[in-house]
């Protein structure tokens, strides 16, 4: 059996503590709700920030003794209670979640589909829920949600719905005494079984209404079944870098086969366009530090590398839609960070005169400013393709609204150091 020293198992504590507690838990849910509001995907349910108070909270016993003082002498001295700031217990700050019926955990259905084929989804709901799945794979990826698992997103499944019917004949068909029209049942969201196709030997012209339909093919609607996932439980969303320790924190939708399936070109269209975008990425920052701010221990150089961790997420799932790629083969892609570069100031007229004056040196100076430039060797070259690939009709239209593209926006940082753990 192997030996762990304490001392080891208190560094590997501290180092998950430090990545998945640093930020609370209800910013990253209302930041999760917000990035699926700016990308349109409509699977995480709405949340807000609230501050409610109410006695099954937890409350230590100086709190609850203050409340029921405040209480008691309230009621005894009113003119005293009125001085009160405040009577009953001190509001919390938290998350607030929209409640979603008739969902179960994903697990449930996944589970269902393979032990009962006869309940799978027909081909029309399957391409539905992969566009569904592609959503929740570029949400994941985004935020770097780190608690990922069958049993935290939900799938809503109706089954298809026969409803068995006699044949309707001109005779049969109730009319309106007003309006003297014969109303004919609604047929909405209804698949009707009989077909010319089902009956091969009737020609088009020798159907009518009052010949009998074979027994198999009875009059008979089906409903198509519906589906739709919700992301719920994204507390430990945004963590301030990429796991390179102890844990790889891995996707538990990447061994689903639908992960093994290239992006549709629904998804691509939906996304591509705003995550080529640094304008629409740096709004969507800004969005996010109005969230965080809620935090009273807020630090901006930690939310910068929440965002630089974000950034380079969304840079890797850009080039995963250009290219057409899967889901598993998105996960695999070296971890990236993207760091906001900062423009420099202009210097002033004096203190361009004294550097003229000081270093008279044409060479020294070209070489200096050629340097300054940024046209130096990168310390670790990043992997990406995309970076020295041809710009996109989107970066070309870019430049005339004042956007600028990733490369002269952002500052490329790949990771090396890889978890000791990994499963892919």
């Amino acid at each position: 059996m192997p030996f762990f020293s304490s001392a080891s198992i208190l560094h590997v504590c501290f180092l998950v503590f430090s990545v998945l507690c640093l930020s609370l838990g209800y910013l990253s849910e209302v930041g999760a709700s917000l990035v699926d509001e700016k990308l349109k995907l409509g699977i995480v349910p709405p949340t807000g920030v609230v501050e409610l108070a109410a006695p099954t909270f937890y409350y230590d016993r100086i709190d609850r003794a203050k409340a029921r003082t405040k209480e008691r002498i309230q009621s005894r001295y009113p003119n005293i209670g009125r001085r009160f700031h405040r009577i009953g217990l001190p509001e919390k700050t938290g998350s607030f979640q929209l409640f979603v019926k008739g969902y179960q955990d994903a697990a449930h259905w996944l589970r269902t589909w393979v032990n009962q084929p006869e309940t799978a989804p027909p081909p029309v709901t399957q391409r539905e829920f992969q566009f569904l799945f592609e959503k929740l794979v570029a949400l994941d990826y985004i935020i770097r949600n780190t608690d990922r698992g069958s049993d935290n997103w939900l799938i809503k499944y109706i089954l298809a719905d026969v409803i068995d019917r006699a044949p309707v004949h001109n005779n049969d068909i109730p009319c309106d005494p007003a309006n003297a029209k014969p109303q004919v049942p609604g047929d909405e969201k209804l698949i009707d079984l009989v077909d010319s196709e089902m009956i091969p030997d009737a020609p088009l012209g020798s159907l009518h209404i009052d010949d009998p339909a074979p027994a198999e093919v009875e009059w008979a609607d089906v409903s198509i079944p519906t589906v739709d996932v919700a992301a719920i439980d994204n507390g430990l969303a945004f963590p301030f870098k990429h796991p390179d320790e102890w844990r790889a924190y891995p996707f538990g939708w990447a061994l689903l086969p639908q992960a093994r399936i290239p992006f549709s070109d629904d998804i691509v269209d939906l996304l591509l366009p705003k995550l080529d975008d640094t304008k629409w990425v740096r709004e969507l920052c800004e969005d996010l530090r109005r969230v965080f701010k809620n935090d009273k221990g807020f630090d901006k150089k930690i939310f910068e590398k929440q965002m630089s961790v974000m950034r380079g997420q969304i840079f890797n799932l850009r080039e995963a839609l250009m290219k057409k790629k899967s889901p598993y083969q998105l996960i695999q892609m070296p971890p990236q960070l993207m760091v906001e570069v900062k423009q420099k100031k202009k210097k002033s007229r004096r203190s361009r005169n004294a550097e003229y004056e000081e270093a008279p040196n044409y060479d020294s100076d070209a070489s200096a400013v050629h340097s300054a430039s940024g046209n130096v060797e990168p310390e670790q070259p990043g992997p990406s393709t995309s970076t020295a690939g041809p710009s996109t009709s989107s970066e070309a239209g870019a430049s005339s609204i004042g956007s600028k593209s990733w490369q002269e926006t952002y500052e490329q940082k790949v990771q090396t150091k890889l978890p000791f753990f990994r499963w892919w």
